[in-house]
């Protein structure tokens, strides 16, 4: 298999347009009430017993952090916890370091530490940090959050079955709860500097890495919102990331969540498998799953995500592929990466179950009309890589491959725009004024002029007039006097208001709209 060389990137200057559903990109606006945590760090001596039992706030979600180490596989650390007066037993904590983001795109000031743990309501901890090799550990803290309640946490809606309603559109996305939804306060990614509030994307999707939390199994479902803004806290302030590390997690009543921030279609780059986590995407099961079982709920779930975001980006689940110099199965486990018990015996003696469930959900097959066009142009090698995988407009599909974006509609069949005409076309969508293109881009009339036909208009450039879209009435009249043949020349501007209508000026001439007799006159 010929693998590529893709590189992070983060998107400032290209318009994205994103169709109005749930799977879109984030909404920013107010953060919504109450969703900032109580947030406490507590200095931890290493040893055995540093109590403060009757010192702490209340808090529901506890970890412990100390200075970014290569390696923490000879840290133990444990805790008990108290409730109502009473001491729960010693619980040792998972060390997870192989969570994290990529060495080569470091985030903040990354700390190394436990996987955190949900403990429901507790106003007491006792913590103690060992190491089975004698080295001493200073600057160590215990982390305890309280994510607070919010009204909406008990009212989330159950995930939603997505059913295939066209053999050969991509697997519809299925019902994903948003980071509003849980209560995300957005301010909190900026906590680790200017340059983690905009999100950065890899080049594509080419794999999923299946993970669990580590953390409790008998949640109940008003809970899992404030596990989650816990954990966002938890990763954000005690590891020093970005964000939440996943890009999607998976309660055990079957509920899918936005992990993070970017916009669920794209290629995300997260913090959940260190090193690995270019072209790929991190599902995280809410559980411990060494001992227990998942439910036959959230595998489904997760079938369902891993086959959305694979068969959009036209990958096969029961594939291998290179990643970071290894080669892996399309749908892996966090532990085929490094040494680590995640995602637990019973969740990854599930592996094989989960790829033959999302090959069933995608048909057994990753051909569309758009793949099918991609492959006609010469591939990947010719088109770049998939970044936003196959996924519907109003009137068809899109997919925006690295170096041209194609589309396909039922009335128009499959085309590309490319070059500039791309980002022109993007700030209009597909179902704009413009339409879905009808024809790829051609050579213009002028010498050196470029030209490309949508449905209901055309974009034209030249080095000397620029680019500048045609559209509706003035784009019929146009055409219908030679377009770039005619002795009007090419546009030099794009239309504009006028005195009872519409106008726009050519090399030679104008064409004026009148709204009240609805037709177009030469100058």
């Amino acid at each position: 298999m010929r693998t590529t060389r893709l590189a992070v990137t983060v998107v400032t200057g290209l318009a994205l347009f994103v169709p109005n559903h749930s799977q879109a990109l984030p909404r920013t606006g107010p953060a919504p009430e109450a969703t900032d945590p109580s947030y406490q760090e507590l200095p931890l001596r290493q040893g055995f017993g540093t109590t403060s039992a009757g010192a702490t706030k209340p808090f529901g979600m506890v970890g412990v952090t100390w200075p970014s180490r290569p390696d923490s596989s000879q840290v133990v650390a444990k805790i008990r916890v108290q409730r109502n007066g009473v001491w729960s037993d010693w619980e040792q904590l998972p060390v997870e370091d192989e969570h994290g983001p990529d060495p080569a795109v470091p985030e903040g000031q990354e700390r190394s530490g436990t996987d955190p743990i949900w403990v429901g309501d507790a106003n007491g901890i006792d913590a103690s940090l060992t190491t089975k090799d004698g080295t001493t550990i200073d600057d160590a803290k215990i982390v305890l959050i309280r994510p607070g309640t919010l009204t909406a946490d008990a009212n989330l809606p159950s995930s939603l079955a997505a059913t295939r309603t066209d053999a050969t559109a991509p697997y519809p996305a299925p019902a994903v709860i948003g980071r509003r939804g849980w209560g995300a306060d957005e301010r909190l990614r900026s906590h680790n500097g200017a340059a983690c509030v905009r999100p950065k994307y890899t080049s594509t999707v080419q794999a999923a890495f299946v993970h669990h939390t580590a953390d409790r199994n008998n949640y109940t479902r008003a809970q899992v919102p404030a596990m989650i803004r816990a954990m966002y806290a938890y990763h954000v302030r005690s590891r020093g990331w970005c964000d939440l590390g996943y890009n999607f997690l998976v309660d055990r009543f079957g509920r899918i969540f936005e992990g993070r921030y970017g916009g669920t279609q794209l290629p995300v780059l997260g913090a959940h498998t260190g090193a690995f986590n270019a072209n790929s995407f991190g599902v995280s099961l809410i559980g411990n799953f060494e001992n227990a079982k998942p439910t036959a709920s959230m595998l489904e779930a997760t079938a369902r995500v891993i086959a959305w975001k694979l068969d959009a980006n036209y990958r096969s689940p029961q594939a291998t592929v290179v990643l970071g110099g290894s080669r892996l199965h399309t749908v892996s486990g966090h532990r085929d990466t490094k040494a680590t018990a995640c995602p637990g015996n019973n969740l990854y003696s599930q592996l094989g179950w989960l790829k033959q469930r999302a090959d069933v959900l995608m048909g057994r097959s990753v051909s569309t009309e758009i793949y099918r066009f991609a492959q006609q142009l010469g591939g990947y090698r010719r088109i770049g890589q998939p970044f936003w995988g196959e996924h519907p407009t109003r009137t068809g599909r899109a997919t925006y491959f690295g170096a041209r974006d194609l589309y396909w509609s039922p009335a128009t069949g499959a085309h590309s725009v490319q070059g500039g005409f791309r980002g022109r076309f993007r700030a209009y969508g597909p179902d704009g004024l413009l339409g879905m293109p009808t024809a790829e881009q051609r050579n213009g009339k002028p010498a050196g002029s470029r030209a490309q036909n949508f449905q209901y208009g055309a974009i034209y450039w030249s080095p000397r007039t620029g680019m500048h879209a045609v559209n509706g009435l003035i784009s019929r009249k146009y055409g219908a006097l030679g377009a770039d043949r005619s002795r009007l020349g090419l546009p030099i501007s794009e239309p504009f208001r006028v005195a009872g209508g519409v106008q726009q000026k050519f090399q030679h001439g104008r064409l004026t709209l009148s709204f009240r007799t609805q037709k177009v006159y030469v100058t």
